[in-house]
């Protein structure tokens, strides 16, 4: 499973581009797909002087600029665009200056292209879009109770029910309250079944409620992760509050670290086993690269921001050739456990369609 990068057209000719930043894997792509002369709208900061003689300071802002240079900051998961200010406030006489727009996880842009979006980059977003899994996220309280599947693209919501129990005092309730239970858990069971892609689920709500369905839940759904977030409410107010609290995405980014761990293992059994389908460090993954051979690769994202401009091109050549021929690129955080492990094997590794050896 790859991340999906966050996006929408909002406008009919396709020229407007809005995004979201979740991973490291979205800033190498948004990198890739930006060129010289976009218009990139975000939020940033600008170190101003509001008077003569007052001290500068840095003030939050939002500025459009003309993008003319990108780079990975040293030492930090930063994508750094500079270009000249096309719109700001007027209060500081900042239009035409030149400004960087730093892009960490969680930001979202504008990213405005005069001619449009080709069908190359757009296929390029459709296809990350493609590679996801999915969250099914339920919030309920004693009144009612909301579900919906959450993936990276966005919300669907599944259905929202009115649970009627009897009242406090009547002996039925604690029955009727188990029996609606064990059918919300049958419903969540049945939509991770057809859905196929779900990685987890999400239990939220006040009180203790939450935590009888979430043990209901893991008695039909043995594998499956199921967590419990607090909610002051059920139904969908519940949902979205669920999702604001961040559980729902740290559980996919839990997941994918999962998923790089497991591509981590399955190279090192190669290198023992097949040693002609895999590839580590810059010079083995620059040959393999450029014989199209990479299935996936996996790059510390420390290799992007190293200050060493030759060796940080060197990588950027072998995404750019793997991207090319198709290959999956996975860029691992480096303050992660994979993280760790991927520093010590060389920093990248490739896991290749065939076996070079005998190709050579």
């Amino acid at each position: 499973m790859r991340s999906a990068l966050l996006y929408e057209f909002i406008d009919p000719k396709k020229k407007a581009l809005k995004v979201k930043i979740e991973n490291t894997d979205d800033l190498w792509l948004l990198y890739t797909l930006l060129k010289e002369g976009d218009q990139v709208t975000a939020r940033t900061q600008r170190e101003v002087k509001q008077g003569e003689g007052e001290k500068s300071r840095r003030v939050p802002m939002i500025l459009t600029i003309n993008v003319k240079h990108m780079e990975f900051q040293p030492f930090t998961n930063r994508l750094r665009i500079r270009g000249k200010v096309l719109e700001g406030p007027d209060t500081f006489g900042i239009l035409g200056s030149h400004h960087t727009i730093s892009v960490d996880l969680g930001d979202e842009l504008l990213i405005y292209r005069e001619n449009g979006w080709g069908q190359k980059d757009i296929r390029r977003l459709e296809s990350s879009s493609r590679k996801t899994g999915s969250v099914i996220i339920v919030a309920l309280d004693y009144d009612e109770v909301g579900i919906a599947i959450y993936r990276r693209q966005g919300v669907k919501k599944i259905t929202e029910i009115e649970l009627r129990l009897p009242g406090k005092g009547d002996l039925n309730r604690e029955v009727e309250l188990k029996e609606a239970l064990v059918n919300i858990a049958k419903e969540i069971s049945e939509i991770a079944f057809r859905e196929k892609d779900v990685v987890g689920i999400v239990v939220a709500g006040p009180g203790f409620l939450k935590e009888e369905l979430a043990s209901e839940l893991k008695s039909y759904l043995k594998g499956v992760n199921v967590v419990i977030e607090n909610s002051s409410m059920g139904g969908y107010a519940g949902v979205r509050e669920a999702i604001l609290r961040g559980k729902p995405s740290e559980l996919l980014r839990l997941q994918e670290m999962q998923e790089i761990e497991k591509l981590i293992e399955q190279s090192l059994k190669l290198l023992g086993e097949r040693p002609g389908y895999v590839a580590m460090g810059v010079e083995e993954c620059s040959n393999v690269a450029e014989l199209g051979a990479v299935e996936v690769a996996l790059v510390l994202d420390e290799l992007l921001s190293q200050q060493d401009k030759f060796s940080r091109e060197k990588v950027e050549a072998i995404m750019e050739k793997i991207n090319s021929h198709g290959g999956r690129i996975h860029v691992v955080p480096a303050n992660t456990p994979a993280g760790e492990r991927l520093y010590s094997l060389g920093g990248i590794i490739c896991l290749l369609r065939f076996d070079v050896n005998h190709s050579i």
